[in-house]
C-alpha cells in the first residue's frame, strides 16, 4: 500500500503573463490569460487534472530507497539509473499500467539491465530514434559502448573497442543524423574519434589522428553541415587546433593550424551559429585569444575581429558559462582594454561584431554573467559599479540594454542565478527584505517581481547553491524550504497565486525532490517521503499552465 500524504495547496490559480514584449510596455491584460482558479488539462485521460504526486515505483521495496542518478525520457518511457549501496549501477524502465488511476501509483518498474560497476551509467550518452547509447561496466569488458532500446534483450554491448576488460571509456559522444561520434581508446593508438551505426561492425576508429599510444583526445563536437562536424585535437604536430570529419579517414583533417609549429591555439568551446558557421575563441600567437570563425575549410577560417589589438587578447569566449546564441548572433563576455569585462555580440562578420552596451562605464567592467537567451531577448546578470550585480536583458543594442531590477537596493548585490527560460524567465536573487527567493521576468521592469515569498521575512527558501528547477509550460517545477515543511516539491506559473507545495515528507522533515524530468505526461522526479526512502515520483503536466510552449 502507499501511504496517503499531506497535500499542501497553497493557491489554484494558473494565471501567466504575456510573453516577453517591448521595452517598458506593460503585460497584456488579465482577461487575456485563463481564468482564475482554473488548471488546464495538458492530457484528455479522464479525471487526470492537477493531483498531488504519486509514487511512480518502489525500485527498492522497504525504507533504504534507491540511489537514482538519472531520469531519461526514451520516446515517451521513463528510463532510471540507479545505484545500489554498494556502487553497483543498474537501469530500469518504468512501465505504465493498464489498469492505472490517477489518484495512486501507475507503473512498474522493469530490470533492463544490472550489474555495471565502477564508471557510473551515463557519464556519457546520447539518444537517437528510440535508441540511448551509455558507457558502461559490466565487470567482464571494462567501460565500453552500450545501447538500449528499453527493452531487456535490447540492452546489450555494442562493441568490445578495448577487449581484455581494461574498457575503452567511451566519453564526449555526438550524434549527427543517425551516426554516433564519441571517444574512446583502444589501448593501442589512445584516445581518438570513434564513430558507431548502432552495431559491431559499424563502430570503428575514424582515424588515428595522433599516430601512436598518446592519442590526439579530440573534443567539443559541433555540428559544421550535414555531414561533417568540428572539433578541436592535437596531433603531436601543430598543437591543438580545429579538425573536422564526414566520418571517414580521408574526410578527417586539420582544418588550419591557427598558431603555426608545436603550439597551441588553444580553441575555445565551438558554436554553430548557423549552418556552415562556427564560432570560437582561439590564440594565433599574434591577437592573443580572440574571436574565430570557421566553415571547415582553410580559407573560411580566419580572425572575425582584433578585439583587443595587441597580443594580450580579449580573452573572448573563455568557456561555455559566458556565451549565448539569439538570432543567429552570439553573445559573449569580452574585455577591449578600455570598457572590462562587457557584453558583446557578434553575427560571424568584423561589421557585426560589437560592444553591445557599456554597463559599468570605466576599464573595470560589469562582468555579466549567467546568459540565457529567451524570445529575441539576452537575460544576464551585471554590476553596474552603482547598484551591485542584479537581473538584466538586452535585445543587442544600447538603445534597449536595461537593468530589470533592483533587487537587494543600493550598491549590495542581490546575485541573480539560475535564469531559466520558457516563455518568462526565472531566477534566484537575495533581497534583505525577502532572503534568497524565487523572482520572475517578462523582460519589463513591470513584469519583473517576486514569485512568492516562501519562507516569510528575510531567511532563505534556497540554499547558496539549489538545486536546478525544471521548466514546464510556462511555468517551473522546483525544490524550496520553509520551515513547517522542510525542503518539498514546489511549482508555479510565475504568480503568487499559483503557486503550490506538496509536503511529500509530512511535517519539518526534507523529502529533498531532485532530478526532475518531463516525460510523456507527467514530470518525473526523486523523493524521500520518509516511508520509502527515495524513490520516482511524479506530477501530471496538468498542474502546468501551456502558455509559454513546451
Amino acid at each position: 500500500m502507499i501511504r496517503r500524504h499531506s497535500w499542501l495547496r497553497l493557491a489554484g490559480a494558473c494565471v501567466l503573463f504575456a510573453a516577453c514584449g517591448p521595452v517598458e510596455e506593460p503585460a497584456e491584460e488579465a482577461a487575456s490569460a485563463p481564468e482564475q482558479g482554473v488548471l488546464e488539462a495538458a492530457h484528455e485521460r479522464p479525471g487526470c487534472t492537477c493531483q498531488p504526486p504519486v509514487l511512480a515505483a518502489e525500485i527498492t521495496p522497504g525504507t533504504a530507497g534507491t540511489n537514482v542518478r538519472t531520469i531519461f525520457d526514451l520516446d515517451g518511457t521513463p528510463l532510471v539509473n540507479a545505484e545500489d549501496d554498494t556502487g553497483t549501477n543498474s537501469l530500469w524502465k518504468l512501465v505504465e499500467r493498464e489498469d492505472a488511476e490517477c489518484g495512486g501509483s501507475r507503473w512498474d518498474a522493469v530490470l533492463l539491465r544490472g550489474g555495471f560497476i565502477g564508471l557510473p551509467l551515463f557519464v556519457a550518452f546520447a539518444i537517437e530514434d528510440g535508441t540511448l547509447y551509455f558507457a558502461a561496466d559490466d565487470g567482464v569488458h571494462g567501460a565500453e559502448l552500450w545501447k538500449t532500446d528499453g527493452t531487456p534483450e535490447g540492452t546489450v554491448l555494442v562493441e568490445d573497442i578495448q577487449p581484455g576488460g581494461g574498457g575503452s571509456q567511451p566519453l564526449n559522444f555526438f550524434l549527427l543524423g543517425k551516426t554516433l561520434y564519441f571517444t574512446a581508446d583502444d589501448g593501442e593508438h589512445g584516445r581518438e574519434l570513434w564513430k558507431s551505426d548502432g552495431t559491431a561492425r559499424g563502430t570503428r576508429l575514424v582515424e588515428d589522428i595522433f599516430p601512436g599510444p598518446l592519442g590526439s583526445v579530440p573534443l567539443g563536437m559541433v555540428r559544421v553541415d550535414d555531414e561533417h562536424i568540428l572539433f578541436t585535437a592535437d596531433d603531436g604536430e601543430h598543437g591543438r587546433e580545429v579538425w573536422k570529419s564526414n566520418g571517414t579517414r580521408s574526410g578527417t583533417r586539420l582544418v588550419e593550424d591557427i598558431r603555426p609549429g608545436l603550439m597551441s591555439s588553444e580553441p575555445g568551446t565551438l558554436v554553430q551559429v548557423k549552418p556552415g558557421l562556427v564560432l570560437f575563441a582561439a590564440n594565433d600567437g599574434e591577437h592573443g585569444q580572440e574571436l574565430w570563425r570557421s566553415d571547415g575549410t582553410p580559407g573560411g577560417t580566419r580572425l572575425v575581429e582584433d578585439i583587443r589589438p595587441g597580443p594580450e587578447g580579449s580573452a573572448a569566449m573563455v568557456n561555455s558559462t559566458q556565451f549565448a546564441l539569439v538570432k543567429r548572433s552570439l553573445y559573449f563576455l569580452a574585455n577591449d582594454g578600455v570598457h572590462g569585462d562587457e557584453l558583446w555580440r557578434s553575427d560571424g562578420t568584423p561589421g557585426g561584431t560589437r560592444l553591445v552596451e557599456d554597463i559599468r562605464p570605466g576599464p573595470e567592467g560589469s562582468e555579466p554573467g549567467g546568459l540565457k537567451p529567451m524570445d529575441g531577448q539576452l537575460f544576464f546578470s551585471a554590476d553596474d559599479g552603482t547598484h551591485g550585480r542584479e537581473p538584466w536583458r538586452s535585445e543587442g543594442s544600447a538603445g534597449n540594454t536595461l537593468m530589470l531590477a533592483d533587487v537587494f537596493p543600493g550598491p549590495g548585490t542581490s546575485s541573480p542565478s539560475g535564469f531559466t527560460a520558457r516563455g518568462k524567465v526565472y531566477f534566484y536573487a537575495v533581497s534583505p527584505e525577502f532572503g534568497h527567493e524565487l523572482w520572475v521576468t517578462d523582460g519589463t521592469r513591470r513584469g519583473t517581481h517576486l514569485v512568492k515569498d516562501i519562507r516569510p521575512g528575510p531567511a532563505n527558501a534556497f540554499a547558496g547553491d539549489p538545486n536546478d528547477p525544471l521548466p514546464v509550460g510556462g511555468g517551473l517545477i522546483l525544490s524550496a524550504f520553509e520551515d513547517e515543511h522542510g525542503v518539498e516539491l514546489w511549482w508555479t506559473d510565475g504568480t503568487e497565486e499559483g503557486t503550490m507545495m506538496a509536503d511529500l515528507f509530512p511535517g519539518p522533515a526534507n523529502s529533498d525532490p531532485a532530478n526532475f524530468s518531463r516525460i510523456g505526461e507527467w514530470v518525473f522526479f526523486t523523493a524521500d517521503d520518509g516511508v520509502h526512502g527515495r524513490e520516482v515520483w511524479a506530477l501530471p503536466l496538468a498542474c502546468f499552465p501551456k502558455t509559454g510552449g513546451r
